[in-house]
């Protein structure tokens, strides 16, 4: 039996529970209302005020909110001057991830760019820092209290471009692709460079040992990877995706190595976003599964221990972007891929909507299942297994494509953005079966009779089918509907019996269809 029924949503609000607002000690600056159970997070201190561009420098402070409550920006305002002489005026915000109440990361120092503008320079910015809260309602609050700082930017590697050898992005791609080559391009800033080392990692991938490629340098400017010698390795068949970490060194006139380090999501480009709802879709009609047990003079204490289970096949079905999945299908003789003509696009072909080919410039490709992704992007708690059996059905009534965007933890609907479509159906020889309620047990009181009742519920999982092309870009093409079952008991009480005592679970209902007799 899966564990589904366990699974809660969690839903986001303005309020973080167990937080007191402290009356005095920060401002509403959109002059709304007050969320009475937030406190505003406060800054005491960062780990140090001189860095290299890339560096990780963690922010400390107090009340540091979950993510759930809103983003935390540390803000700087001030002057930043140059090293050249210049001074320009700061107020700037950037982006942070909590690693605790009492500890931030300025995840967003590097590696692309100087954050203290205008132009890449170092210098050293005077002025003060605080943090900003801006709640999931659009509310922003701020500290009132702020830390008169000077932070240095020190000699550094700047990165201006990370993107596959076969294509021309025009900026930082968000995602890498497996098995395709890269080419980097970096500036040293501040030092003069004697040489450059670029090493790519992957922790998480066993087997993969880090490969690394050093060069003498020719001046400020270097480059790597111009002929597909800087490649990620491919997606285990065992994982969605996978973090790698990109490093470049340079080693200075001066004798000193500076260094510029950061992570990047490694995808296959065609995958299963899943965000980890679950939405019950068919409540069935308690249904009584003992005879009428009587509570006697003096009560009874009863234990249900179903010996037989109810068996029920899980499934999942696809709403494919009609337009998309048509352009993508190849005829059974064809062997060419289709979709390298799209700017930055990943070639796809497919002959049966179930297992998909995929090509980058000709020379790195693979085979994709989609029951293979759906298993590894719903995170489900069983093996696929067994025969798949597939069925085809169609619709016309789609409007307009699908729009490219990025997909983040809130999963977006092809049905909604661009209602029906061509739809597949695929169900494994597995099952959801339970012995059910083993230990559940009760008291039939005295002068009462007892009887046990199960119910089963049709549970849903929406995740949406995703193409990643070259720079990262994701564009929603189909809808994945996961199916599954649990099962409640329930031990219902009556003056009399038979008539059999109404049972304290909820009445059948259908809130997703296709539900039973539909």
């Amino acid at each position: 039996m899966a564990a589904m029924g366990m699974l809660r949503g969690i839903g986001l609000g303005s309020l973080v529970p167990g937080l007191v607002w402290v009356a005095g000690c920060a401002t509403n600056v959109d002059h709304g209302s007050t969320p009475a159970e937030v406190r505003v997070p406060s800054v005491a201190a960062l780990s140090t005020y001189e860095a290299s561009v890339g560096t990780l420098v963690e922010v400390y402070g107090t009340d540091f909110p979950e993510r759930s409550a809103g983003r935390t920006l540390l803000v700087f305002q001030g002057t930043f001057e140059g090293e050249d002489g210049s001074s320009h005026p700061i107020d700037a915000e950037f982006e942070t991830s909590r690693l605790d109440a009492g500890t931030l990361r300025w995840s967003s120092f590097g590696p692309y760019r100087v954050p203290f503008g205008p132009g890449d320079q170092i210098g050293t910015f005077h002025g003060e820092v605080f943090a900003r809260l801006v709640t999931v309602d659009g509310d922003v609050l701020e500290d009132e209290s702020r830390v008169p700082v000077s932070f240095r930017v020190q000699p550094s590697i700047l990165v201006h471009e990370l993107q596959p050898v076969t294509a021309s992005c025009g900026g930082p791609i968000t995602r890498a692709i497996g098995g395709a080559s890269y080419r980097v391009r970096v500036q040293a800033l501040g030092f003069t460079p004697q040489s450059f080392t670029y090493t790519i990692a992957a922790p998480a991938v066993d087997g993969f040992e880090p490969v690394s490629i050093r060069h003498a340098a020719t001046g400020p400017f270097d480059a790597v990877g111009e002929y597909g010698d800087f490649q990620m390795p491919d997606v285990p068949d065992n994982m969605l995706a996978y973090g790698a970490v990109l490093t470049v060194q340079a080693t200075g006139e001066d004798g000193r190595v500076r260094q510029s380090a950061f992570a990047i999501g490694v995808h296959r480009p065609l995958e299963v976003f899943y965000n980890g709802n679950v939405a019950v879709a068919e409540v069935f009609a308690p249904t009584p599964v003992s005879a009428c047990i009587p509570g006697g003079e003096a009560g009874r204490a009863v234990e249900y221990n179903e010996s037989m289970t109810e068996t029920r096949s899980r499934a999942y079905s696809m709403s494919w972007n009609e337009s998309w999945l048509r352009s993508h299908t190849v005829s059974e003789s064809s062997t060419s891929t289709v979709g390298l003509s799209e700017t930055n696009g990943v070639g796809f072909a497919t002959t049966d909507g179930e297992s998909f080919r995929w090509e980058l410039g000709g020379e790195v490709g693979g085979t994709i299942g989609i029951s293979k992704l759906v298993s590894l992007g719903v995170k489900a708690t069983f093996g696929v297994g067994g025969e798949t059996r597939h069925d085809t059905t169609s619709s016309t009534n789609r409007e307009s494509g699908l729009t490219r965007s990025e997909t983040t933890t809130d999963t977006e609907s092809a049905t909604d953005t661009v209602g029906g479509g061509s739809a597949e159906t695929f169900s494994w020889e597995v099952s959801s079966s339970e012995s059910v309620a083993r230990g559940f047990g009760g008291t039939v009181i005295a002068g009462t009779y007892g009887v046990f009742y199960r119910q089963t519920l049709r549970l849903m999982r929406r995740a949406v089918m995703v193409t990643y092309n070259q720079c990262g870009a994701a564009e929603v093409v189909g809808d994945v509907d996961f199916t599954d079952w649990t099962w409640s008991p329930d031990l219902a009480l009556g003056d009399a019996c038979p008539p059999l005592p109404e049972s304290n679970l909820p009445q059948a209902e259908c809130l997703i269809s296709p539900c039973v007799g539909e």
